[in-house]
């Protein structure tokens, strides 16, 4: 473990310095530039603390929805493997039309996902 500040506090540092001071002092047309570093900082800093559990809630999500089961793994990036496998079948099944019968049910629970992606990459968006 490595002492304070954290990474995600370097990176909230980053984004904060890029955001009030830098942003004021760069050319009207490089600001876009500096938002969008400013805000890829406060994603990452939000996606490591977030951890490994919106991966996990996800995988458990994707496999209730496909109906399948299997061990989750420990390794994050297979972790994070899994989960993108389980969520491109899921959007190949919905696109194919395999699931037009459950779209009710399966728009519903996937909501769960989307706000989970949305605390991470847009936090309140969902309280606007």
């Amino acid at each position: 473990m490595q002492d304070r500040p954290t990474a995600p506090e370097l990176l909230d540092s980053v984004a904060e310095y890029l955001f009030a001071e830098l942003r004021p002092e760069v050319p009207r047309e490089q600001r876009f530039k500096v938002l969008v570093a400013a805000n890829v900082c406060a994603v990452v800093a939000r996606e490591i603390r977030a951890g490994e559990e919106p991966d996990r809630e996800d995988l458990a999500l994707f496999r209730e929805l496909l109906g399948e089961s299997g061990e989750t793994p420990e390794d994050p990036a297979e972790l994070a493997g899994a989960t993108r496998e389980a969520a491109a079948e899921l959007s190949r099944r919905l696109r194919g039309g395999e699931l037009d019968a459950r779209i009710d049910e399966l728009a519903q629970r996937l909501e769960d996902h989307v706000r989970r992606k949305l605390d991470v990459a847009r936090p309140g968006y969902d309280q606007s």
